[in-house]
């Protein structure tokens, strides 16, 4: 176990870096609407939204890596703007936590998003949104395995790690965009596809004069079909696609949602599963009603550290939250 920790520590400092630039993601991706596209900001039925999802990844292999996030969405001017059209703005928040904690990132923002109707009846939507955060890094090198703390009896982890600080701190404000469409018909079948692109300033984390280290863009693709298969049940299936200079990732799957009641259909009960290719089978499991859903999912490693991890991966929650209009 400590010899697991210890090697993984040292990988991850080695590569310090390109950590400090990566993103955190959630495998439900989908119960976190403001983080995957700036355009689904207000973008939902209703007055008001609250999202909340919390990841627990790696527990196995040493201190596990933590985020969660936070956010809050509504829609505006209704009453002002072309009817089928909405205008939203929303909160954000993200806090994570990696490499046995020597690593956090805070960030907190602001997203709005303006959906056009693309007809008269609103089965057709085209949504395009902005988001722009402060976010706050943190290294702390205590935290950290060093190599000349390593002696012929061991590890020692109070020996000095031999750097001139214990860490740094950096804050910069960083954009984001994305474009979304949605469609229906009249049997109630349902699609979106959309794009958001991340960093697009390519805000600087300097924390040295020597160095120049600015955050990539990472442009994130995603879509998802919806259809009743029968009066009480209907598939969701979806995916998304992300890339950046340093990461890229491709998940997939689906959800059967089962009505409860079958006469006023208030609560649903929901069951699928997911791949994020080369990496993770994600069984999910749910439960619905009109204000409220929640999700658990857990991550199955199938990569190449999933002898270290025992192919354990990531708890992750989620809950969605809404006021519904007219009450």
């Amino acid at each position: 176990m400590r010899y697991r920790f210890l090697l993984i520590s040292i990988i991850y400092f080695c590569i310090i870096n390109k950590c400090f630039s990566q993103d955190p993601h959630f495998s439900q991706y989908f119960s976190s609407p403001l983080l995957l596209n700036p355009a689904n900001t207000g973008l939902f039925s209703g007055d008001i939204r609250f999202s909340s999802n919390y990841r627990n990844q790696w527990r196995s292999v040493s201190v596990p890596f933590t985020t969660a996030t936070f956010s809050t969405d509504f829609q505006l001017l209704n009453k002002y703007i072309t009817k089928g059209d909405m205008f939203g703005i929303g909160i954000i928040g993200v806090v994570d936590q990696s490499n046995n904690r020597g690593l956090k990132a805070n960030s907190i923002g602001v997203s709005t998003a303006y959906t056009k109707a693309l007809d008269e009846r609103g089965y057709s939507k085209l949504g395009i949104g902005f988001q722009g955060v402060l976010t706050t890094k943190k290294i702390d090198y205590n935290r950290f395995v060093f190599s000349r703390q390593f002696t012929p009896f061991g590890f020692d982890n109070t020996l000095p790690n031999g750097e001139p600080i214990n860490g740094f701190i950096i804050s910069y404000p960083d954009f984001s965009t994305g474009i979304i469409y949605t469609g229906m018909n009249s049997l109630q079948s349902n699609w979106y596809f959309g794009g958001s692109y991340y960093h697009f300033t390519r805000p600087s984390e300097n924390f040295s004069s020597q160095n120049e280290m600015r955050l990539q863009p990472r442009v994130a693709l995603h879509a998802g079909y919806n259809f009743a298969i029968n009066e009480v049940n209907r598939l969701y299936l979806s995916s998304i696609y992300m890339n950046s200079e340093i990461t890229q990732e491709f998940l997939f799957g689906g959800v059967m949602e089962t009505y409860i009641n079958n006469y006023n259909y208030e609560s649903r009960f929901l069951a699928g599963i997911f791949h994020r290719v080369k990496d993770a089978l994600i069984p999910y499991f749910g439960f619905s009603t009109e204000k409220l859903q929640i999700g658990i999912s857990y991550d199955i490693s199938t990569s190449t550290i999933k002898t270290a991890t025992k192919s354990r991966g990531g708890f992750e929650l989620s809950v969605l939250m809404f006021v519904l209009k007219d009450q």
